[in-house]
């Protein structure tokens, strides 16, 4: 699959500016798990991932945006968070869980990739992009038992 920004009509952006606007980012992102009936640990697994790279967003580039949007034919819940920050110079040492950051664990994003089905990040002194995607097709139906 590949993970192209787009600017469909069917996408959600949350603007992200403070820490305050965490808690609508998150809210989306458990409503656009109910829309594909993701529930229990994968939709725990998307929830965390987006608080946590809208944290990033809030904490170090100060503003920016998160974009939900459902794939349909790959089966895919895609978020992007994109910034107009300062870039992450040391990214290859945060992806390789050699970095502690001053204000926390420094794990978010290496955690954000390990949760997510889909990967990828660019980033650059103009701002940084993180494309990720959880598959909704391999769950499993509800079934109940008659014997």
């Amino acid at each position: 699959m590949t993970l192209a920004a787009t600017t469909d009509e069917d996408e959600l952006v949350v603007a992200i500016a403070s820490e305050s606007d965490l808690n609508h980012a998150r809210m989306v992102a458990r409503e656009t798990c109910k829309l594909v009936a993701i529930r229990g640990y994968q939709a725990q697994k998307v929830v965390t991932t987006v608080s946590e790279l809208a944290r990033n967003i809030a904490r170090y580039a100060k503003t920016g945006r998160v974009r939900f949007r459902v794939d349909t034919s790959d089966e895919m819940i895609v978020v992007i968070a994109e910034d107009n920050g300062p870039g992450i110079s040391n990214l290859d040492e945060i992806l390789a869980g050699q970095y502690r950051s001053r204000t926390g664990l420094g794990r978010g994003l290496l955690g954000s990739r390990d949760l997510a089905d889909v990967f990828d990040i660019q980033t650059s002194p103009a701002g940084t992009i993180v494309k990720i995607a959880f598959s909704y097709s391999q769950r499993k139906p509800w079934t109940t038992s008659t014997t």
